[in-house]
């Protein structure tokens, strides 16, 4: 980052929690997500699902995020990004200095966007003109907000502190997002078939969904599944596979799991398949992930 921005941006406090805390995905139900993304060399990632809405504070490096119809969007160290859910996009973190790229990360589930208190205040700010954006650059986050982003991310990975207290942590996050002129809402919902896939499999990625599982838990016929689904542009082989390989580039980017366990997270018995289905999907090794592999 050019010197001259250093002291317009906030420097985000040291995590208290130290790096094996930090290098591991932090969840609640109902509440949101907390992870810590570091990235051993340069990537760029095409066509990530995001699901719901995200706050990123990038460390170190450079994130480019790319929304579907609109203009690339490019944070610099101390700035942050908000991203909406219920989209794709792509992703290319660079690194400029030092030894790697770092960004943390806090999701927020999408039942807090429903809270009335934020409702109320996001209405008011929609009134005004101010509309919901599929990716948002800050570029010069208030001090007040980077705390209220660390207290809730924090919040997430401390097993002494409530949900009830770890949801109102996320809450004010949102609210100073407000503050910013950021608004975020839950798309409509949409009642394609490949989005109740979507819905199905999450979270059960390492067990088999042949088909005809998948049918019967719609209470579809595998014909009719396989036509809606080729209509929304898609089959069930391209959800599956791409649900797994964002999960397990998550998984590698923000843990420490061995590839090994990586592969069986997301329903690979066999690393070396999982491997190559990595390697044709991103067009890089899972090893890559963490700079192990420094060829293309």
């Amino acid at each position: 980052m050019p010197a001259g921005l250093r002291a317009s941006v906030p420097v985000l406090p040291p995590a208290a929690d130290g790096a094996p805390l930090a290098r591991a995905l932090h969840a609640r139900a109902g509440i949101g997500i907390a992870a810590q993304v570091v990235q051993g060399r340069g990537l760029a990632v095409l066509r990530m699902r995001v699901e719901q809405p995200a706050l990123v504070f990038v460390a170190r490096g450079i994130k480019t995020v790319h929304a579907a119809q609109e203009k690339a969007v490019r944070a610099l160290p101390g700035q942050a990004l908000v991203l909406a859910g219920q989209q794709t996009v792509d992703f290319h973190n660079e690194i400029t200095e030092g030894a790697h790229y770092e960004a943390r990360w806090l999701v927020f589930d999408n039942a807090l966007l429903e809270d009335p208190g934020y409702r109320a205040r996001a209405a008011e700010q929609e009134a005004r003109g101010v509309a919901p954006a599929p990716a948002r650059l800050l570029a010069q986050p208030s001090q007040a907000l980077a705390h209220a982003f660390e207290s809730a991310r924090l919040g997430l990975c401390s097993a002494a502190i409530p949900d009830a207290i770890a949801r109102l942590r996320l809450l004010e996050t949102m609210h100073w997002l407000l503050e910013h002129g950021v608004v975020l809402r839950n798309p409509a919902v949409r009642p394609d078939v490949s989005t109740r896939v979507r819905a199905l499999i999450a979270g059960r990625l390492a067990d088999a969904w042949p088909a005809d599982r998948v049918a019967r838990e719609l209470a579809r016929s595998q014909a009719s599944l396989r036509r809606r689904l080729a209509a929304e542009g898609t089959s069930l082989t391209q959800l599956l596979t791409d649900a797994r390989m964002a999960t397990a580039l998550t998984l590698l980017q923000a843990t420490n799991r061995p590839v090994t366990e990586v592969a069986l997270a997301v329903g690979y018995e066999s690393p070396s398949r999982f491997a190559v289905r990595f390697r044709h999907r991103f067009g890089f090794a899972p090893t890559a992930v963490r700079g192990h592999e420094r060829s293309p």
